[in-house]
Order: structure tokens, then C-alpha cells, then sequence
């Protein structure tokens, strides 16, 4: 039988390795960079964010898994770990509302790493506030536990509103300022 330290390894090697077993190579003929494949480097973080679970008191539901929670969590860190819990939901829910859009993979490993779309996945990174670690780890879990309200009305994008407006917007409705982000719909 494992103790608590050995499942929780056990546990991130499933998560890393089945992480990366999802994600589609990208050809080497493609313009855009692929995902960031460091596996020491995704472990580590996935560890850390496993370890802000285990410091908040939550149980999560039968459908909601640990796996889910950390890379969501991950995903939220390093898009929104500046903003507050309204920033760092509108960038949970934008990730959520992707997988329900038939365009996107339907796996929220397959929308965090898909080429082009979350650059945290193609640079590596360190957890530097572990504060904000665990608050992105809260806001994952209550998101995809369906408690969170969408307050980004559907947006499928996003990006830092200190860029003003990026050609790729042209078309798209922007249906929100949360934050620091600007937040658009089709």
C-alpha cells in the first residue's frame, strides 16, 4: 500500500505522462511553437499544485478529478495569478467554455495544449506565489465543480488588456473587461 507521499508521486507521474499522452505532436513543419514537453519541468509544477490541494479543505465530486483540478489550476496561474478570484475565474471559464465548443478539443488537456493558445505551455515557468497558486487551485476546482458563475458571457477568448486590440479580435465581440483581461465571444 502506498503512503500519502507515494500516491501523491504515483499521482503525477499518471497526470504528467497521460498529460502528454493527449496532446496531438505538432509536425515540425509547423509555424507554431508546440507545447512545452519538459517533463521535469510540468512535474514539478503539477506537484506544487498538488500540494496547494492538499491544503484546502474540499471534496471534490466523483466527476470532478484531481487531474482536471491541477491543470486548470496551472492553466489559471499562469494566464491570471496577478488578478483577483473574479480574474482568475473569467480565464477558468474561458478554458471551460472552450472545451463545450466543438472547435476546441473536448478534454481540457487538449484545450491547454493546444498549439498557440496558452503560452505557459511553450516557456517554462516556476511557481513564485504559492498564494496565488492556491487560489487558482480553489477557483479550478470551484469551476469545474459548476459553483462559479460565468461572468465572462460565453467568451471563448482573451487576452491582456494592456495590448489594446490585437488584429486576431477583428470580428470577434468583446463581451467583457474583468481585471486586466479583455474577454471576446464569435
Amino acid at each position: 500500500m502506498l503512503g500519502r507521499g507515494g500516491f501523491i508521486a504515483a499521482t503525477i507521474l499518471l497526470i504528467v505522462f497521460g498529460v502528454l499522452a493527449d496532446v496531438a505532436p505538432v509536425r515540425a513543419s509547423s509555424t507554431v511553437a508546440g507545447p512545452y514537453y519538459d517533463t521535469k519541468v510540468l512535474s514539478a509544477e503539477l506537484v506544487k499544485a498538488s500540494d496547494a490541494l492538499d491544503q484546502i479543505a474540499i471534496d471534490l465530486p466523483d466527476d470532478v478529478s484531481v487531474r482536471d483540478v491541477l491543470l486548470l489550476a496551472l492553466n489559471i496561474y499562469y494566464e491570471a495569478r496577478g488578478e483577483g478570484v473574479s480574474g482568475k475565474a473569467a480565464v477558468a471559464h474561458v478554458t471551460l467554455n472552450r472545451m463545450k465548443d466543438g472547435r476546441w478539443p473536448g478534454t481540457l488537456t487538449g484545450v491547454i495544449f493546444q498549439p498557440g493558445q496558452f503560452s505557459w505551455t511553450r516557456k517554462p515557468g516556476k511557481i513564485e506565489d504559492p498564494e496565488a497558486l492556491k487560489a487558482s487551485v480553489m477557483v479550478a476546482a470551484k469551476a469545474l465543480m459548476g459553483t462559479l458563475r460565468d461572468r465572462t458571457g460565453g467568451a471563448l477568448y482573451f487576452h491582456a488588456a494592456r495590448l489594446g486590440d490585437p488584429d486576431w479580435t477583428q470580428g470577434l465581440t468583446r463581451v467583457a473587461q474583468i481585471g486586466a483581461h479583455t474577454f471576446y465571444a464569435d
